[in-house]
């Protein structure tokens, strides 16, 4: 479904049901990657700024989602990650991504769950190796939670703000994302090089 098609949508029926969308769509967005599910919030928010939604509901609804999303694929990886892997079902998720990933919490851990909503070509692979690092899941899910809560309100206020211009809001998100994802790559790449030195140097 396009932006105009899922503005039109929105506009058109009862709040409740927007609500439910919004939640909805940032549930699957950390289901399946490919949806775009910070778009969607962003469009929540520029509804919100119209007078169309509550802010604080579209926060909520969209929180939760995202929260909901996280957390199962935690649950996933924790219980099934390694059976998967050896199955080689990660359909949606590809192994670069994992063990780049993987190599994050080597060396990072929670913070990685905390920062995860700012990471958006990785979330839900974090969520998976996050399962897989047998992390705690109460922890993971208070840094899970206020993560998504953060990110959200950061995009929801940003589509109030700019009002009709919102697009404007995702093609920057969209540059942010490589940006992030380029340096991380470099950070982990440093990290392994000093790694094996320090191995090479004890040898």
């Amino acid at each position: 479904m396009s932006e105009e098609a899922i503005l039109t949508f929105a506009s058109s029926i009862d709040s409740r049901y927007v609500y439910l969308l919004l939640g909805l769509c940032a549930f699957i967005e950390n289901i399946v990657p490919p949806i775009p599910g910070d778009t969607v919030t962003i469009l929540g928010g520029y509804l919100a700024g119209i007078g169309r939604l509550s802010p604080a509901g579209v926060v909520i609804s969209t929180t939760a989602g995202s929260f909901a999303g996280f957390m199962v694929l935690f649950f996933v990886g924790k219980v099934l990650g390694q059976r998967l892997l050896a199955a080689q079902r990660l359909y949606f998720f590809s192994r670069e991504n994992l063990a780049k990933v993987s190599g994050w919490f080597v060396r990072f851990g929670y913070a990685v769950v905390l920062c995860n909503r700012f990471f958006s070509g990785a979330r839900s692979v974090i969520s998976l190796c996050a399962g897989m690092s047998h992390l705690q899941s109460v922890r993971v899910a208070i840094l899970a939670l206020i993560s998504c809560l953060v990110w959200n309100m950061m995009l929801i206020v940003a589509g109030q703000k700019v009002g009709e211009n919102w697009r404007h809001i995702t093609a920057i998100i969209k540059q942010y994302n490589m940006v992030v994802l380029v340096l991380l790559g470099l950070l982990l790449i440093t990290w392994g090089i000093r790694r094996c030195l320090a191995k090479a140097k004890q040898g």
